[in-house]
């Protein structure tokens, strides 16, 4: 268990942002997130964030010159904390099948669900919005090498089929997001992801889900 929970905290430091943010962007971001799903992205001001955040209008310039900046660090903060959450959950399970249950829910399921509850929000998690695009490709890489990690153990009985941890992994990340874009009805996005489950659970060779 020690050995566990050591390993834990170690792949959790290594996939902690290039960027830190520090505590007064998170203070900003999570107060963004609250005040874009109450007013939507377009309609939301500095001043609407700045008071949710409990901070002076020349506080929050200081920390985000612009919106388009505070969007992009709620973007950040949001991934991050989902990747956190993750491997956090991860920890404390053993199967790959329950690490990719954990996985379609955190970064999948739950996004599709906020996206279709906010208004604009679906500009920001699809990278139209000019502001999210390096966020979204940062988190993306960032979920690549969290998979990596956790193929890393099949490497074997992939390398035979002339695919490696990196290429499933890649793969993987790829398939979620045009899902999590592209599906526009809940049951659906739920029943391809349980097919996308058993198709990586076949490829390594894991018994199904009874």
């Amino acid at each position: 268990m020690t050995g566990r929970l050591h390993r834990c905290v170690d792949t959790r430091l290594r996939f902690v942002d290039m960027r830190p943010m520090t505590e007064k962007e998170e203070l900003i971001s999570a107060a963004a997130i609250r005040v874009f799903s109450r007013y939507g992205v377009k309609r939301a001001t500095m001043n609407d964030v700045a008071d949710e955040a409990g901070v002076v209008r020349q506080t929050l310039y200081n920390v985000f010159a612009n919106k388009n900046e505070v969007i992009d660090g709620a973007v950040r903060y949001y991934m991050r904390q989902t990747r956190m959450q993750t491997l956090a959950e991860w920890a404390n399970v053993e199967s790959l099948d329950e690490k990719l249950d954990i996985l379609f829910s955190n970064t999948v399921i739950a996004p599709w669900d906020i996206i279709r509850a906010t208004p604009d929000a679906v500009d920001l998690e699809t990278g139209t919005h000019g502001a999210t695009t390096a966020a979204l490709k940062d988190s993306e890489d960032q979920m690549q090498r969290m998979l990596v990690d956790v193929f890393e153990p099949y490497a074997g009985v992939l390398r035979p089929m002339g695919q490696s941890a990196e290429t499933l992994a890649t793969y993987v990340t790829r398939v979620m997001l045009g899902l999590k874009h592209g599906t526009h009805e809940r049951a659906e996005l739920l029943a391809m992801l349980e097919t996308l489950k058993t198709s990586i659970l076949i490829m390594v060779g894991e018994d199904l889900p009874s």
